[in-house]
């Protein structure tokens, strides 16, 4: 199997390139001329997701097209638009429906597009959850956006004969290369200095999380399950409520340091997103155990950063 891959060098582009490499599968990636392309056994197309040439040469002669690309304002995923709304608009919903259109005029049968829990809004109710069929409240651009590529997903599903689905995770975290890139390390580099400025930690907050493993996991199976199971559908993809004073906690207490923890987080946030669509197709996230073998192996990376030169 022959699979493209936009966002590579991403985060969660880098769980699942990994992954369908360890799958046997071909990969093809786009990345930006800037970008640092590290990912090994990777055939890279040079070129942004606007680039019209770029993508088409991208998705020839693939089996799949996995869509993770998102251009936004350093450190923002909400709120990514910044002060540049029309860039944000062409560079990632008129490049996502164009991806999908050069996709289909390419006969690439299947597509898995990355969207987000953002598509449900803050508000979404979480009393006992929100299912997959959940009505959608986007209240920022960034969920709007995401919300908008799924309906066009659907579209193509429905219109076009091709099966497109979409996947929504929720907040991401596990080890990348370099490990400096990873979600809490710096938290766990932090927790280590003997004299913590307390004001440099994260502030209280409650989210949703999932492993990028998981994640990538639950590409794999929309890649691979009968299409008539996936095609037009949107997945929740979601796996543990993490509380910002468990995490410095968790990787204190690794790092043998004692220190009065932040208060814990006020905002109602008490449930994952449900997942019976993945759950239908085998999907079995990691949950606590794998939250904890990620501090183990955080402490120890940022230990190890300590002591380097």
């Amino acid at each position: 199997m022959k699979i493209a891959v936009t966002g590579a060098s991403g985060l969660v582009g880098w769980f699942v390139v990994e992954r369908l490499l360890a799958e046997g599968a071909e990969v093809r990636a786009l990345t930006r001329a800037e970008s640092v392309a590290t990912l090994p056994s990777v055939d890279w197309v040079r070129g942004a997701i606007t680039d019209g040439d770029a993508v088409d040469r991208l998705v020839r002669g693939v089996d799949a097209v996995v869509h993770c690309a998102y251009q936004h304002a350093p450190g923002k995923y909400r709120g990514g638009e910044a002060d540049g709304r029309f860039a944000y608009w062409r560079a990632n919903l008129l490049a996502g429906v164009e991806l999908m259109e050069r996709a289909r005029l390419a006969a690439v049968p299947r597509l898995v597009l990355l969207s987000s829990r953002a598509v449900f809004g803050r508000a979404a109710p979480n009393a006992d959850g929100v299912d997959d069929d959940s009505r959608p409240v986007p209240d920022t651009h960034y969920g709007a956006m995401k919300l908008a590529l799924e309906a066009h997903a659907a579209a193509f599903s429905a219109a076009d004969a091709v099966c497109y689905a979409s996947l929504r995770p929720t907040g991401v975290y596990g080890l990348v290369r370099p490990v400096e890139r990873s979600k809490w390390f710096d938290i766990a580099r932090l927790v280590r200095r003997p004299a913590l400025d307390k004001a440099t930690l994260p502030p209280p907050r409650r989210a949703t999380e999932v492993h990028g493993r998981d994640v990538a996991d639950a590409v794999w199976r929309l890649l691979t399950a009968p299409p008539e199971q996936v095609a037009g559908r949107a997945f929740n993809c979601s796996d543990i409520v993490v509380d910002n004073r468990d995490v410095v906690g968790g990787l204190a207490q690794r790092a043998g340091v004692r220190f009065s923890l932040p208060p814990p987080a006020t905002n109602p946030l008490r449930h994952p997103l449900r997942t019976p669509g993945l759950a239908a197709l085998g999907w079995r996230p990691g949950g606590q155990p794998l939250f904890a073998q990620t501090l183990d192996a955080l402490a120890a990376a940022a230990a190890a950063a300590d002591q380097s030169p």
